[in-house]
């Protein structure tokens, strides 16, 4: 397959209903990218196109510190693609597999970047449609970023979400399941954050089992409390954590307020258990 003008090619790793992803090289500037191109198979269908098309206004349109930003644009042999920054990265899903929990700070610093670039989508009227560990990248040094290919929705098409079963069982809002608790929203992206914060602070998911399993728990609002697993955790944490899992999407912060309670967790500094000394004795 020829490669767009200034870009090397590497392996493809992904494929989705419209492109292939690949690893790639911006050859000016001897960065790794990652590039997507319309499928070879998809050439002729309009509606792959249209999708793709789409996708690519989506995420050219967004710039954010928290999200995967947009390199360049174009097409080549008739075949439009999109090139972003790379996604060779460790990912939070990585982080967490050895099930071991991490330490509170980086936890809450991880949690406030996705609440931040939830919070920045909701106000370009977007939506998160997968939020979960294997869409979180964590490069060192920067701050964690959400993967964007296919994966922002316009807040027109929440009723979809609901209706696809997209969201991982493991962070899935209750109202993704239960119409009775009102239309889809941005909080529902708050309570997937609440859910990965939980499994950072205490190394496992809120509620593990089937996946069908785990999605009627969390609509039922039988997830364990974070302070009957993890009880030496900040009495701040266990809160914190409990307000974004909020049974009902009313009763969750929106995501400029969980911004600002991650913030205030972030920032706080932990108070260690004091030094015991042993008295001197008097002769």
């Amino acid at each position: 397959m020829k490669a767009p003008p200034g870009y090397e090619l590497g392996a493809a790793y992904a494929e989705d209903r419209t492109g292939v992803l690949y690893r790639a090289v911006q050859t000016n500037l001897d960065r790794p990218v990652t590039l997507k191109m319309l499928a070879e198979d998809k050439g002729e269908d309009s509606h792959a196109i249209a999708l793709f098309i789409k996708e690519i206004s989506i995420v050219a349109s967004l710039e954010h510190r928290n999200l995967l930003l947009a390199v360049d644009t174009g097409t080549v042999e008739g075949r439009p693609y999109l090139v972003t920054e790379s996604t060779a990265e460790p990912t939070l899903a990585e982080a967490l597999k050895a099930g071991e929990p991490l330490p509170e700070p980086r936890a809450a610093a991880i949690a406030l970047g996705l609440m931040r670039a939830i919070h920045h989508l909701e106000t370009k009227a977007f939506l998160y449609k997968n939020l979960r560990p294997a869409n979180v990248l964590l490069p060192r040094p920067a701050a964690p970023k959400l993967v964007t290919f296919r994966n922002i929705k316009p807040v027109t098409q929440a009723s979809e979400l609901r209706r696809s079963n997209v969201q991982s069982a493991a962070y899935c809002a209750p109202e993704l399941v239960r119409e009775d608790l009102g239309p889809v929203s941005a909080r529902a992206g708050v309570y997937a954050v609440g859910a990965m914060l939980y499994q950072m602070v205490s190394g496992a998911p809120a509620v593990e089992g089937p996946s069908a399993e785990v999605r009627r728990a969390h609509a039922a609002g039988k997830v364990p409390d974070l302070k009957s697993r993890c009880p030496r955790l900040r009495s701040k944490t266990h809160a914190l954590v409990a307000r974004l899992m909020a049974h009902d999407p009313v009763e969750r912060p929106n995501p400029a307020s969980a911004v600002a309670l991650l913030e205030s967790l972030a920032s706080e500094p932990m108070l260690h258990a004091p030094v015991a000394h042993r008295r001197r004795r008097r002769r």
